[in-house]
């Protein structure tokens, strides 16, 4: 049986979801008893007094169908649905199931924020079915999404009992005893009002109650779970919240760190878990508060181990991988799959969280090695670091600043002429005196395309005219200090190495773009080469420029050869 199918006659009144809402409304109804067509939450989107009719004939329809069918005909409905308003609370089939096998047949489970309805669904009704005594409650601060489950659960008879509370997860009355906690908060969310959040949670956070405060609501799930429960915690977070160095995003990671209960990090591959979005995420496991640790398992759930491209070139969980199985298996020789960290080798790394930052070994031992055999200092150490600043249009300006961006690099290296230019007038130009491009500046993209070197050619418009180059906000002006004898050329041969670049860009984190944070490019680890080294380095340059003179002298004979020939000659412009 096909909902999809039952619906096609309401198509032209209601949207998919909404057509959907409605009939499970109807159909939970017409299961309990409590059938009134004047109270239909769902209906309220329908426009033809119609639609009731066909939708009491749908339901009636689902209802008659066996238990079973009932369910699976639910479950294809949403996974096949592509409307926002399903996408936002629900999530790939494999991906629950294996957050699941993480739960692992806990008799009491809290499930908090919408996206772990689905889990929460699935875990009532297999509960159900194999007759285990299980108490569960499930907790959003939507309410409509407490209504769905309620509904669902109505059609498909589960008795499993379940408490269905509309409020945010931290709203509790008491320390929770559930054995087990899912928690899914929203990624990249801030909360701007903290009232109702209780205040040693926010303690927790440096924070104390204020109406205009700016917190993380991932940060918060973070310091909630710390603070209030007694027993395993699955959480899932954005890359952003495990490598922000702002706001109260480290001092969640660092009292997540403290507390011993940090068990496991598995990033998660873009699609593999949530269906309307492509955000990196990541799985934190997190053990009872008397289970203290000092090694955190990083694991990356998208190794060609555990997962295979499938539909649209999405990652899949791999046949008979259980994600439980990563948590306690012998640490494999492939040390990109998952590694065993101290807390000291997280420290040093500023409590970022990100897997890929320790998994990407391969680079980094290279790199060690090399730096053992060498001067080396930290980039702050060597070069001023420019962070451009926003400028915008003035439209009677006298002055045209070009902004450079990766886009702008040119073959051999250097930045060509920016593609885009403002006119601005004469304070915005003296603000940007200091973000104008120079000969022997280094420009390295942080955001966005991370790892983009590229240097400033010595043709340069000057200081004082009418038109300059300037940097644009993606990109890091690294201006080496005159009291310090580092090559600009040097510098950017060193960044511009394969290896280096292979761990620059493991550095990198962001929940949607990409970023470099300050920290890390700081005390980014750079070789200082002698004199000798640096003339080398100069005579290499200058032959790769003089054989791309060749090669762009060949490209213009090719032309000419090519123009010769029929039809060219005949077709000449102007001949």
């Amino acid at each position: 049986m096909k909902i999809s199918e039952l619906l096609t006659q309401v198509r032209g009144d209601m949207t998919g979801a909404s057509a959907f809402f409605a009939l499970l409304e109807i159909a939970a109804n017409l299961k309990t008893d409590t059938y009134q067509s004047t109270e239909l939450h769902f209906l309220n989107r329908s426009r033809h007094p119609e639609t009731l009719h066909l939708l009491e004939g749908a339901a009636k329809v689902l209802n008659e169908a066996n238990r079973d069918t009932r369910f699976s005909s639910i479950m294809a409905f949403l996974d096949g649905a592509t409307d926002h308003m399903i996408g936002e609370f629900w999530i790939h089939r494999d991906a629950c199931d294996q957050i699941l096998n993480l739960v692992d047949q806990a008799s009491t489970v809290r499930f908090s924020f919408s996206n772990a309805l689905r889990p929460c669904l699935t875990y009532a009704y297999r509960s159900d079915i194999a007759g285990k005594q299980s108490r569960l409650s499930f907790c959003s601060i939507n309410a409509e999404h407490g209504h769905i489950l309620h509904n669902i659960l109505d059609v498909l008879e589960v008795g499993t009992p379940i408490s269905i509370e509309t409020a945010w997860p931290w709203q509790r009355s008491e320390h929770d005893m559930s054995q087990v906690e899912v928690s899914f908060p929203a990624f990249g969310a801030n909360m701007t009002n903290t009232d109702g959040v209780p205040l040693a949670t926010l303690s927790g956070l440096g924070l104390r109650q204020a109406k205009n405060a700016r917190l993380s609501m991932e940060s918060l799930a973070i310091a909630d779970a710390l603070e209030h429960t007694k027993g395993k915690v699955i959480m899932s977070v954005s890359d952003g919240a495990l490598f922000r160095m702002v706001g109260t995003e480290p001092v969640a990671r660092r009292n997540l760190l403290d507390s011993g209960r940090l068990q496991a990090v598995m990033s998660v591959p873009t699609g593999m878990m949530f269906t309307h979005t492509t955000i990196k995420t990541n799985i934190l496991v997190l053990n009872k508060p008397d289970t203290l640790r000092e090694q955190v398992r990083f694991a990356d759930l998208g190794h060609a181990s555990l997962a295979q491209k499938g539909h649209r070139n999405r990652f899949d969980v791999e046949k008979d991988v259980n994600w439980a199985n990563v948590l306690t298996s012998d640490t494999p020789e492939d040390r990109t799959l998952l590694r065993d960290i101290e807390y000291d080798e997280i420290l040093e790394n500023n409590v970022v969280l990100l897997p890929d930052r320790y998994l990407n070994v391969g680079a980094k031992e290279r790199l060690d090695l090399f730096l053992e055999q060498s001067d080396v200092a930290e980039l702050e150490e060597l070069v001023e670091m420019i962070r451009p600043t926003s400028l915008t249009q003035d439209e009677d300006g006298e002055y045209t600043l070009f902004e450079a961006s990766p886009s702008d690099l040119n073959e051999r290296g250097f930045i060509g002429h920016p593609g885009r230019a403002i006119t601005v007038e004469r304070a915005k130009y003296n603000k940007a005196f200091n973000q104008q491009l120079r000969p022997g500046d280094v420009l390295l993209s942080i955001k966005g395309n991370v790892g983009v070197v590229a240097m400033v050619p010595p043709d340069v418009p000057k200081e004082g005219e009418a038109e300059i180059w300037t940097a644009g906000q993606s990109m890091m002006i690294l201006r080496p200090k005159k009291r310090v004898s580092m090559s600009s050329l040097a510098l950017y041969e060193y960044l511009t190495n394969a290896t280096v670049q292979e761990f620059l860009r493991s550095l990198a984190g962001g929940s949607a773009i990409q970023n470099l944070a300050m920290k890390d490019l700081k005390s980014f680890p750079v070789v200082m080469p002698d004199e000798e080294t640096i003339e080398r380095v100069k005579a290499g340059f200058d032959e790769r420029q003089a054989i791309f003179d060749q090669i762009a002298e060949l490209q213009k004979q090719l032309l000419d050869v090519r123009d010769q020939g029929w039809p060219h000659l005949h077709l000449k412009k102007g001949g």
